[in-house]
């Protein structure tokens, strides 16, 4: 789409053909008139086709006035729009870089607690084999402490056996016997 800018030659010089129009069209109207009524007549549009003339003349500079306005504001606006999306498009790239570190961070969490599962799974078992340990132990603890009551029962029973054994060979030594 191409716009026509009115500069100011371009505006002097359509005024001065404005002029030369209605100058011309008066002259037209007056050539053609015959009596003096017909002339005043004539004169009084004239003058009001000049006034009219004058008045779109202002509109049309008020209007090209708002339009050189509205272009500056058009530009900046598409100059703030591009700025504008320029700042979307990096926000979005950075978003995403984002989300893409949050996924794997994610993922992360996902493995490390996967594995805290397994070490919790794995501590229950070892508790588990602990305790089982633990019973085992008690029990040989407890069969240690018989199996020495009955070591030292053993240890009285031999040692009489023993006192006895020496008496009978002392009595099978001694020489009454013989």
């Amino acid at each position: 789409m191409t716009r026509r800018i009115l500069t100011p030659c371009r505006a002097a010089g359509s005024s001065r053909l404005v002029r030369f129009l209605a100058v011309l069209a008066c002259s037209l109207v007056l050539m053609g008139c015959e009596d003096d009524e017909e002339k005043k007549k004539a004169l009084t549009e004239a003058v009001e086709t000049r006034m009219s003339l004058a008045k779109v003349k202002a509109d049309l500079n008020k209007i090209k006035s708002q339009m050189a306005y509205l272009n500056e504001d058009l530009d900046a606006v598409t100059e703030n729009r591009n700025e504008l999306q320029e700042q979307i498009e990096k926000l979005s790239r950075e978003r995403d870089k984002t989300i893409t570190a949050a996924q794997k961070e994610i993922e992360k969490v996902k493995d490390l607690t996967a594995q805290l599962n397994e070490q919790a799974e794995s501590a229950g078992m070892l508790r588990k084999d602990i305790k089982e340990l633990e019973l085992v132990i008690e029990n040989q603890e407890k069969t240690i402490a018989e199996q020495q009551v009955t070591i030292e029962e053993l240890q009285e029973i031999i040692e009489q056996q023993q006192g006895t054994t020496e008496e009978q060979q002392e009595n099978t030594d001694s020489p009454e016997h013989h």
